[in-house]
């Protein structure tokens, strides 16, 4: 332990030399040495906090914030926006190990668990912000001109997003923690299912608000069809890759890992270009969401070959640096000026979420007559919010560019407060269970 908060004060100060007194061994700009300071800050800042019980990912988001903007200062925000793709690498190779974590099997033993909490979390938590957002609308600036329709729709925004869950860092606890069982196959199941649904729950919320808001036509039914269609093209293209990554595994001997992360970058690409080309060319406004598409092909190598378990094994050797890069990067990304403006509504969004969680999966587990164990501590594991949620904020700046921006910055300051509760929250959950192995 010595060695690495050694390490730590050595990397810092090493770094605050060469960007603070501009000596010229590195450009101060350049993206090696910034990707290089977050890899090396964040592995000894998250081994240190792994040694008091915290989660080691907390440790990574919390390094890639003190070392950023508004602190020590060692990197802007325009520095980390040129290293984003490696945050495309990073969520492709997250979005395979997902996949790869749902085993049918397993799915089948806690099916009517993982619809009870995907239907009875959804609704409390969407009535439950939307309430508290259309109590306290008429006091929101961007809201106290309008009626108590559009109030209405505009808080359902709101409640929207707060139903978004983050299987990423899901995905790394159970990783760090090697966490096996009924409670740990529920809590990710119902993470990576939500991912799919909210996306749909979203298009009608958008939709409506958009009528509210322009008062043209009626309920755009079209968008939620071409939704369910991208949806099943999506999985379908990942059927194709997972038997494809199947092929490499039998008869190409290569490290796959990298392989496989490389083709998510691909997908990544190609689902963006293929979405602009088909909007400016056709005016279809179809666009794939590849994180689905690599979602399914995990889950196709896991369930549709004997190759599942040797593949996660062989996706965990490589893990480490790639979750390090993800969220140390996500903590460097935070902007907390956010904070600043919107910390007393994004506070009160926070608690009312939790609490509404809790109501939600505590009714819905009794009604399927889980274990107490589970029941009582399943809330734990619905925490953390990340990239779904960031990613319909963004949606919803662009489409709403009056609202847009005071929607964006209470619900972003919300979100960093669950991203950092979450995972420790989880942690502590699958703890008090029994499910951790490591």
């Amino acid at each position: 332990m010595i060695n690495k908060i050694l390490a730590l004060i050595l990397i810092i100060a090493a770094a605050l030399l060469l960007i603070h007194l501009r000596l010229d061994v590195y450009p101060e700009n350049s993206p090696t040495l910034v990707l290089g300071l977050i890899l090396l800050g964040a592995y000894c800042f998250g081994f240190l906090l792994e040694k008091i019980g915290s989660p080691r990912i907390v440790g990574y988001i919390l390094a890639g914030l003190l070392m950023g903007p508004f602190f020590l200062k060692l990197y802007t925000f325009s520095e980390v926006s040129d290293l984003a793709f490696i945050n495309k690498l990073a969520l492709a190779f997250i979005a395979f190990c997902a996949g790869g974590e749902l085993r049918i099997k397993n799915i089948r033993k806690v099916l009517k668990s993982i619809i009870s909490y995907i239907s009875g979390v959804t609704i409390v938590v969407f009535m439950g912000t939307t309430t508290l957002v259309f109590v306290l609308s008429k006091t929101m600036f961007f809201m106290s001109d309008f009626n108590p329709t559009l109030r209405l729709a505009v808080s359902a925004i709101f409640g929207t997003i707060a139903v978004a869950r983050s299987p990423s860092s899901a995905i790394a606890i159970i990783s760090e923690t090697k966490a096996k069982g009924r409670y740990t196959d529920i809590v990710l199941s119902v993470s990576v299912a939500m991912d799919v649904f909210i996306i749909i729950l979203f298009a009608v919320i958008i939709s409506l608000v958009q009528v509210f808001i322009a008062g043209k036509g009626g309920l755009n039914l079209s968008l939620v069809y071409f939704l369910l269609a991208e949806i099943i093209i999506a999985f379908a293209l990942g059927f194709i890759l997972g038997k494809f990554i199947v092929f490499l595994i039998e008869k190409v001997h290569v490290e796959f890992p990298v392989v496989i992360i490389a083709m998510g970058f691909i997908v990544i690409e190609f689902s963006h270009l293929l979405g602009d080309y088909l909007r400016q060319t056709y005016d279809i406004g179809l666009e794939l969401e590849p994180l689905l598409i690599c979602m399914a092909a995990g889950f196709t190598v896991q369930n549709f070959s004997k190759h599942g378990e040797n593949f996660l094994e062989r996706m965990d050797r490589v893990s480490l640096p790639v979750y390090i890069a993800f969220f140390a990067m996500t903590g460097a990304s935070m902007d907390l000026n956010v904070l600043r403006t919107g910390w007393l509504l994004g506070l009160t969004v926070f608690v009312v979420r939790l609490l509404s969680i809790y109501v939600g999966s505590y009714v819905s587990g009794r009604i399927v007559k889980n274990e107490p164990k589970i029941y009582k501590n399943v809330w734990l594991g619905f925490i953390t919010q990340a990239g779904v949620s960031l990613g319909l904020l963004t949606e919803v700046v662009r489409r709403f560019p009056e609202i847009g921006p005071s929607v964006q910055t209470i619900l972003v300051a919300a979100i960093i407060m669950n991203q950092i509760i979450g995972p420790i929250a989880f942690k502590y959950g699958l703890k008090k269970v029994g499910e951790t192995n490591a």
